[in-house]
């Protein structure tokens, strides 16, 4: 209640001066001397700090204000740091938390006795803290909570007290690390035979500020590749070796914190077909590598010729040829007909056909398929995933590749083996929609 009573006797002051011109009174006279001149941190009460682990201090820095209704006045402030019983007693016992004090070999002040001249409106502080100190505190008790805490104090002038600690808590020590900027796949398609050269510049950075000239080197790792494939079931083939350049090594330099490592792909000499180049960062001369950004799998697709769909033919082990009739929908040639808004549905009147549905596409004559293209029903997106099949006398089936839909309209590309065949299987073992199987249209891709 006293602090509010200042405060508007301070406001209702200030609005007195600035009515009453000349008045007799002086600005000492009217406002408490204890307003003359307020000190206070510009950041204050708990704050959680990272640490990087590097060969130097990491710094902190944050300023005294110096505040109040005159200030050409001077001031003088203390920094010091809380002991453990301090912190005890109004930290650890009041909030049931083992708070502990960081020891002095683990910091330093750049100062801790301030003084305030007429013209000095804040001081700014620096303090540095020893990463590997800190990190053997933390590894010594890991179930305490580290800490730094502060206090500003001073003999003769006023501090505001809701604004004079600063409780630093050293939760972690993160050794810096290197990766790409982006680690997922995505896949870039290309027309076969109207792409020469293809260009990427890839990112890659530290991840906090560069103060060191850093080494990075770089491999094509291709057991990523059959891992990538087991766990999505796409079938990308590594890139020629002839195909493809990039450095072995480059250089982050001081000042620097991302970059980009140029790769270049001689697109006139693939064939169609889904390829990927997993890049790998193999060493750094300081530091880690990222865990979760170490590859950077560039993917490229070369389109096949879309084909022909004029004298092809459709059949399926199920279809609706009821139900569907006031939409123009349900039979399997729907799937042909160049028309998004109809489409092909599995049996639902009078009984359901259980998964897996089938639907076989008889192109007329052998060529090789690079990539399937499906489109599904619009509005209702029923299929979820299957494989594609490619036979040459439909007694046969090789299986060239899953796929997993979206529950989205469009046409979504599926890259497959490049397979010579007559005849490719849609088999679709998974509904969004319980036994229910719809797709509008169906496209085919690759070298005739």
């Amino acid at each position: 209640m006293k602090k509010t009573t200042y405060l508007s006797l301070l406001a209702g002051c200030l609005i007195t001066l600035g009515a009453c011109e000349g008045s007799k009174y002086d600005l000492e006279n009217q406002i408490p001397e204890k307003f003359h001149k307020i000190l206070y941190l510009s950041i204050s009460g708990k704050q959680d700090l990272t640490l990087y682990n590097t060969d130097e201090d990491n710094t902190y820095s944050f300023s005294l204000i110096k505040a109040g209704s005159d200030p050409t006045l001077s001031a003088k402030a203390d920094i010091t740091v809380m002991t453990q019983e301090e912190v005890d007693e109004q930290y650890s016992d009041l909030e049931g938390v083992n708070y502990q004090v960081i020891s002095p070999s683990a910091y330093s002040l750049d100062k801790s006795q301030l003084e305030f001249s007429a013209e000095d409106s804040y001081k700014l502080v620096n303090l540095s803290l020893k990463p590997r100190e800190v990190m053997a505190a933390i590894a010594s008790n890991p179930n305490a909570i580290w800490v730094l805490p502060l206090y500003v104090s001073s003999e003769n002038d006023s501090i505001n007290a809701t604004k004079n600690q600063l409780f630093l808590q050293l939760k972690e020590v993160i050794t810096p690390t290197i990766g790409f900027k982006d680690s997922y796949v995505n896949v870039k398609a290309y027309t076969y035979g109207l792409v020469s050269k293809i260009s990427e510049k890839v990112p890659f950075k530290l991840d906090t500020n560069n103060k060191w000239d850093i080494e990075c080197e770089f491999v094509v790792d291709n057991e990523y590749i059959t891992q990538y494939n087991n766990t999505n079931g796409t079938v990308f083939q590594i890139l020629p070796e002839n195909s493809y350049s990039f450095a072995s090594s480059m250089p982050l330099p001081n000042g620097t914190t991302e970059t980009t490592l140029l790769v270049e792909v001689k697109g006139s000499q693939l064939q169609p077909g889904d390829y990927m180049l997993p890049i790998r960062i193999k060493n750094v001369s300081q530091f880690e590598i990222s865990s979760t950004n170490a590859i950077y799998p560039m993917a490229i697709r070369i389109m096949g010729e879309q084909l022909d769909r004029t004298e092809w033919t459709a059949e399926a082990n199920t279809e609706e040829l009821v139900g569907e009739v006031q939409n123009n929908s349900g039979p399997v040639e729907c799937l042909l007909d160049g028309n998004l808004q109809t489409f092909w549905h599995s049996q639902w009147q009078n009984g359901s056909h259980a998964l897996p549905h089938e639907v076989i596409i008889d192109v007329q004559k052998e060529c090789t398929f690079t990539q399937f293209a499906l489109v599904q029903r619009e509005g209702s997106n029923y299929v979820k995933a299957g494989n594609f099949q490619v036979s040459s006398d439909k007694a046969h089936w090789e299986t060239v590749g899953d796929f997993s839909m979206k529950q989205e309209s469009g046409a979504q590309v599926f890259g497959v083996t490049p397979t010579k065949g007559r005849y490719f299987k849609i088999l679709i073992t998974e509904s969004y929609n319980g036994n229910n199987s719809a797709l509008a249209e169906v496209y085919a891709y690759g070298l005739k």
